[in-house]
Formats: C-alpha cells, structure tokens, sequence
C-alpha cells in the first residue's frame, strides 16, 4: 500500500497521533511540532467558521533554493505529505509554492499536482494572503510521508557552500558535528542557513531544531572580508524581497547603504550601534522569514566580528585587502616590460605609458576594477593595502629605472 493509499484510510485524528507520538517538527524552526500545529489551526478555524488552507513550500527567506531538490527527487512524496497534513487541519484548500525561477518547471508537475487537488504558484508566499492557512516546509512533507509509510528516519538534509559553489544535498543524521561535514580546511567564519558564526560553531551538532533555513551551510575561509560578505548578502535580500513590508524594505535599504559606506571607507562610527538596532526589530516586525531572517549575517558580523568594523571605521582599512576602497594600485617599474595591455583595457583611463615605456597609473582616476591586474602577464600591477613605494614621476624607458635604498 502506498502512502496516499495509506492516507485513505487514516482519520485526521490518527494521523496526528501518529505524528505527535513520532515528535516530528516542522524543519526550521526551533521545536515547533506539527500536530501542534494542526490542533491550534483547527481551533482557530473553528472560532471563524472558515474553510483551511494549506500551504507548502520553501521558506521566503531561502532565495538559494537547495531543498527543492527534495521536491524534484519525488514530487509525489511531497504531495502525499500535503494531502496528510491536509486532511489533519481539516485544509480544504492546498498549495504548493515553487520559486520564481523555477517557472518551468512548476508547470511541468502542474498535472501530476492536480491529482492531489494541489494547485501550484509561483514566487513568495504573500503571509497576508495566507495569513489563516497553515504553513508546511517541502522537507517536513517528505518527512510526514516516510513517517505514515513506516519508513521515517529522523535526520535532515544540508549542502555546503565553499567559495561561492554549493555542494551536493546530502543527507545528515541528527548529532553530526557540523566539523565532520566540512573537513579539517582553514576558516574563519561559517553561516548556519541565515545565521553567521565563528569558527567555534565548528563544534556545534545538528540537531531536529537546529534551524537552517535554506538548508546550506556557507564557510569562510581566512581571506575573505566578512563586511564585504555582508554587503553581498544584504543586496541580494533586497533584490529578493517583496517589499510589501515597511521594515523589511526600509530595514534592508538602511543596512545596505550603510554597509556599502562602510566598504567604500565612507562608514561612520555610530553605524554598528545603528545597523544592531535596525536588525533586531526586523526579526520581530515582518510577516515572514524573508524580513524575519534578513538582517541574521549582518548581526553575526556584530556580535562575532566586532573588530573588523573598527579597521574600516576607525583604521580605514580592509585587513585582507578586500575592500578596494582601502587598497592602492601601483605599477611595480621594475616588472614592467611596457606592453601596454593595462592600457588598452583600462576603463578609466587612468594609465599613461607607451611601448617599451614603464607604465604609470593615476591613483585619483582609477576605479580599482581590478582589469589591469588580470591583463598584465609580467604581473607588474600591485595591489596594496601597504603604503606604495617610489615610482617613477615621467615616461622612462624599461629597465632604466632605479629605486632608492
């Protein structure tokens, strides 16, 4: 008998006793059990005396979209799950959300969907339409259809992210420490889901409430500059969000602008005192995980990283020479063969220099882009965050010019 099979047969109240006897969580939150769950939203159904709808889908605030590899393995455990937990809160509606760009293939299990009574959409989750229906992560519907098909193993899923490439979804069993997942390389930082932490998190294990939202586990490496990681981070929580929301728009906009100060050396002291406040109402003042978990690396950047605000606020410094705004260029005149492609490829035009002539670059009309560095072979473009030698003040030929001791 499969599990929808099995689902016939089961009364909504069997399903959630056999879902509380099994202790099954929602996955991503911090110990919310789904039978819970279910037995608040028919009470509060009850009161309005209003048909329940059921959602499912991945979180708003998870714009990497690894779990749905869930989905795409078996889109028919998925649904079962729906219809159990369906049948549990009493939903008489259900909906399956699959991210934007993932269009294609959205419609292409439409059919198959239908066959369930699930109609599938796109995009965010809008927490006001839905603000009555139950909410189900995709992993917790696998998990509610291995559990009514005695096939359940408590674990969950989790991929790792190492210099911008994310891994393979792998499964994990609960008690794993997050250091037996990533090998014994150097680093410095690592985001669980939303949250950033020092490397000491190394030692944390993984557990059913351990909350990683988008199911990735990112790691830092010693190079890297955790203010320009949380730049990057807060823009793509930006282009993400819906905006509907007055503190997640503004909260992110606010956080971004003075983030990216700050990587421009333009940060003023009281920015951290301001960007922890801004962060910590968001968590509280959204409707959904997407402003809710928004601010989450920058406020571990705070509590972890004090000391690199101090170097880009205070020292005007990038210590890893991340930050371009903190380094200088120079062309070394003793590697310099004249060749002339910084150049031709310099978007400023900020390099003066002729064949068989040691090249100069204007510090004051360089843009930092970084061309020029790729561009020379002899690699005589230097990137500092030191101060800059003697260089010479006019044209002179290759190999006449001499540095001082």
């Amino acid at each position: 008998m499969n599990v929808m099979e099995e689902a016939k047969t089961l009364s909504a109240a069997e399903i959630t006793r056999r879902a509380a006897e099994s202790n099954l969580l929602e996955f991503g939150t911090t110990g919310e059990k789904i039978a819970e769950k279910w037995k608040t939203a028919n009470a509060e159904r009850a009161e309005r005396n209003s048909p329940g709808r059921m959602i499912c889908g991945l979180y708003n605030g998870d714009h990497v979209g690894v779990l749905l590899a869930i989905l795409k393995e078996n889109p028919e455990k998925i649904f079962a799950g729906m219809a159990l937990a369906a049948k549990a809160a009493e939903a008489g509606e259900m909906y399956l959300y699959v991210p934007e760009w993932e269009a294609d293939y959205a419609a292409a299990i439409e059919q198959d969907a239908a066959k369930f009574n699930i109609k599938v959409k796109t995009g965010l989750i809008d927490c006001r339409e839905n603000r009555d229906a139950v909410f189900h992560h995709i992993l917790t519907m696998a998990f509610l259809s291995d559990l009514m098909a005695g096939c359940y193993e408590p674990c969950t899923y989790i991929a790792i992210c190492r210099e911008g490439h994310t891994g393979e979804l792998k499964k994990v069993h609960y008690g794993t420490k997050i250091a037996e997942l990533t090998g014994n390389e150097e680093i410095r930082a690592l985001a669980v889901g939303t949250k950033l932490y020092d490397a000491s998190a190394l030692q944390q294990t993984i557990e059913a409430d351990t909350v990683i939202l988008n199911g990735v586990i990112t790691l830092y490496g010693s190079k890297c500059c955790l203010i320009r990681e949380a730049e990057k981070e807060l823009l793509a929580d930006r282009y993400h969000s819906c905006g509907r929301c007055v503190f997640c728009r503004e909260g992110l906009i606010q956080l971004h602008t003075m983030m990216r100060e700050i990587t421009l050396g333009q940060g003023k002291k009281e920015y951290p005192d301001m960007m922890a406040e801004i962060g910590e109402a968001m968590a509280f003042s959204t409707l959904c995980s997407m402003g809710q978990t928004a601010a989450d690396f920058t406020l571990g950047t705070l509590k972890y990283f004090q000391s690199e605000y101090d170097d880009h606020i205070k020292k005007k410094k990038c210590a890893n020479g991340v930050c371009r705004a903190f380094v200088s260029m120079y062309i070394d005149p003793i590697l310099c063969n004249g060749c002339e492609k910084c150049a031709d490829i310099c978007p400023s035009d900020a390099i003066e220099g002729k064949a068989g002539y040691i090249h100069m670059l204007d510090g004051f009309a360089c843009s930092k882009c970084g061309r020029c560095i790729e561009a020379c072979d002899a690699g005589a473009v230097i990137q500092t965050a030191d101060r800059v030698p003697r260089l010479p003040d006019k044209l002179t030929k290759c190999g006449r010019f001499k540095k001082k001791h």
